[in-house]
């Protein structure tokens, strides 16, 4: 289907982009990255916005859809930051990749009886998360994050999760009806100011360097296009779908930074990435 089309692409994106966050949250700052990368990428749709945008003909509802996804966003991208500065991405990317099972929880507690076949997607994806964060390599997984850490760490995973899994749903409306680069580009301010606070006291007050600022630019252009393309799905049928591409995502983090950064990735992390993928795409077909 073409949304899931868009899922791998948003995925492949997000990945990328992942890997770069990597290597400048540490010494930037978790927060301060996350909005510099959300002013870059406001920046870089700006010309195409102010050129050919639908979104000075938009009505209000229209225009209030795309800033409440900044809204959500700014939380799912200042936790990912954040919670890149403190581990590596074989052990973050995993985490945060399993927030459609949130859309499960969040349907249990208005109403939906998910089948047998769906509580084990459920279960299945948090064992996988639990296996990829305690069996990696003596230096790497778990092992990497500095000690008392962790739950820091967690906390952040999960405030990412929940803002990831709420921008989905409501960039793909806001898709409708301001348009996806429109509306992607009304959600960076408000993503901005939702980072400013937690950016300011984040004990990271370092000038940028010239390849500092050009893994923001680049992360910047990476991010606009995974939530454009995300949001792009809310047009065509069987949108839902799209999450069986993004759930690609954490193991594509994981093998690009096994790649790219030479984190260490153990049998038993490829063992609860396996997990974690098959577990949220089949928990995506049966919600479709």
């Amino acid at each position: 289907m073409i949304a899931v089309l868009f899922g791998v692409f948003a995925a492949l994106c997000w990945s990328v982009h992942d890997v770069i966050a990597r290597s400048v949250a540490g010494a930037v700052g978790g927060f301060r990255t996350a909005a510099w990368v959300m002013v870059s990428g406001f920046l870089l749709l700006s010309a195409y916005v102010l050129w050919d945008g639908s979104v000075w003909q938009a009505t209000g509802p229209a225009i209030f859809s795309g800033l409440l996804l900044g809204f959500a966003y700014g939380f799912g991208v200042g936790g990912l930051f954040k919670a890149f500065s403190l581990g590596p991405v074989s052990l973050v990317g995993p985490i945060t990749a399993g927030y459609p099972v949130l859309a499960v929880l969040w349907g249990v507690f208005n109403g939906l009886e998910p089948t047998l076949l769906q509580w084990a997607c459920v279960g299945a994806t948090l064992l996988g998360a639990i296996i990829v964060a305690r069996s990696g390599e003596p230096d790497g997984g778990i092992n990497a994050v500095a000690p008392g850490k962790l739950p820091v760490l967690l906390i952040f995973a999960a405030i990412s999760a929940l803002g990831y899994s709420s921008s989905i749903v409501l960039g793909q409306q806001a898709a409708l009806t301001v348009g996806e680069v429109d509306a992607t580009w009304l959600s960076r301010p408000v993503a901005l100011l939702v980072l400013l606070p937690f950016a300011f006291f984040d004990g990271k007050h370092c000038v940028l360097s010239r390849n500092q600022w050009i893994a923001i630019f680049a992360m910047g252009g990476l991010d606009v296009l995974g939530v454009i393309a995300v949001n792009t799905s809310g047009h065509f049928p069987g949108k839902e779908f799209a999450s069986v591409g993004i759930s690609a995502y954490g193991a594509l983090s994981v093998v690009m930074a096994m790649l790219f950064l030479k984190e260490k990735v153990s049998p038993g992390q490829w063992a609860g990435l396996a997990m974690i993928v098959a577990g949220v795409a089949t928990l995506s077909v049966t919600q479709g």
